[in-house]
């Protein structure tokens, strides 16, 4: 069959599947929105970003050839909704791959002036040469303008999806990561000019793929994976240019990214993550609340748990009082999978 035809026949039969569970109240909505195909071993690392009509833009890493290693041929790829991630099309190239391997870790972010921000590596070489991109759109994500560098040539920096903070004072935080340090790329200038925060790392060993959130007193915290057990946090009172030492979380599980952001509803901090101490695959994925800015988590509940798949990446976009949480299995191939929950879930409402 031919692959854009079975991609849209699949996609429609979950998201019906999904309308029908949540009108029965039975479980929350959930579909695959990009699967794998024989010409596409891996869809992955997304980030969704709310346009100014109303309607949603999902871009991820879209692997069209090879066998979905990370260093394989990739683009950026962007679906778009009109209700609320309920149902996607209008399926497009965002970047293509400028680079000697790929492009990936999408991230997005709206600037002052309307403009959307689209942040991703330049991966060139597999493991010696990987830089931070800037591009803007000024049409709501139809064309894109060409590539800011951010680090330095020569160079393996990284970034994970779905990232990206604008404090209460409009700097804009990028979150990074390199030689087994993490940091952020700074922005007092809404993204015209960029400078790097001081890097941090544990005591007992590296860290990668931070994820930062704002807390109510003003500083930003950061979680960043580690081999370490779980998840590390730091915390800068200087809006970012500096960071704490490093000390262990709660959020306990095996080297694999976080996603944390803040609950509208509640004001509560929200982490999703992998909280498996010792496993060898990225099962169960998990989410916690925390109700004191970080400094305890409760309210753990497994997101997927089933034993014979695993999951990874996830990034959290807020529509309403509706979590839209991208994430991938690897079960079958590596998809990209989409789940709303409503924020009472995280709860156990």
């Amino acid at each position: 069959m031919n692959y854009a035809i079975s991609f849209g026949i699949a996609a429609l039969a979950l998201c019906r599947l999904g309308q029908a569970d949540e009108a029965a109240g039975q479980s929350p909505f959930s579909m695959v929105v990009a699967p794998v195909g024989n010409l596409n071993p891996r869809n992955s690392e997304a980030a969704v970003i709310r346009l100014k009509d109303g309607a949603l833009l999902l871009g991820w890493t879209e692997f069209y050839a090879g066998n979905g290693a990370d260093h394989g041929p990739a683009r950026i790829s962007g679906l778009t909704s009109a209700d609320g991630g309920k149902t996607w099309g209008g399926k497009r190239t965002l970047v293509e791959n400028d680079g000697g391997c790929n492009v990936m870790e999408v991230n997005f972010m709206r600037l002052k002036n309307g403009d959307i921000a689209l942040f991703h590596c330049q991966k060139n070489t597999e493991d010696a040469d990987c830089r931070v991109m800037m591009r803007a759109s000024a049409d709501e994500g139809k064309t894109w303008g060409p590539a800011k560098q951010l680090s330095p040539s020569g160079k393996y920096t990284g970034l994970t999806n779905g990232r990206c903070i604008r404090l209460k004072s409009g700097r804009i935080l990028l979150e990074a990561w390199e030689g087994g340090t993490s940091y952020c790329c700074i922005s007092d200038e809404d993204g015209a000019n960029w400078r790097d925060s001081r890097r941090v790392k544990p005591a007992k060993g590296e860290c990668w793929e931070p994820a930062c959130v704002e807390l109510k007193d003003g500083r930003v915290m950061m979680l960043m994976r580690t081999g370490l057990g779980g998840q590390y946090k730091s915390v800068s009172g200087d809006g970012g240019e500096t960071w704490s030492d490093p000390v262990p979380t709660a959020l306990t599980g095996t080297a694999a990214p976080v996603a944390v952001t803040r609950i509208p509803a509640t004001g509560d901090l929200l982490a999703v993550w992998n909280n498996n101490p010792g496993a060898k695959s990225r099962n169960p994925l998990t989410a916690a609340v925390s109700k004191d800015e970080g400094e305890t988590w409760e309210n753990f509940r497994n997101i997927e748990s089933r034993g014979d798949d695993a999951w990874a990446y996830p990034a959290i976009t807020w529509v309403g009082d509706q979590a839209l949480l991208t994430y991938f299995n690897y079960k079958g191939g590596l998809s990209l999978q989409l789940k709303i929950l409503p924020s009472g879930w995280f709860y156990g409402k």
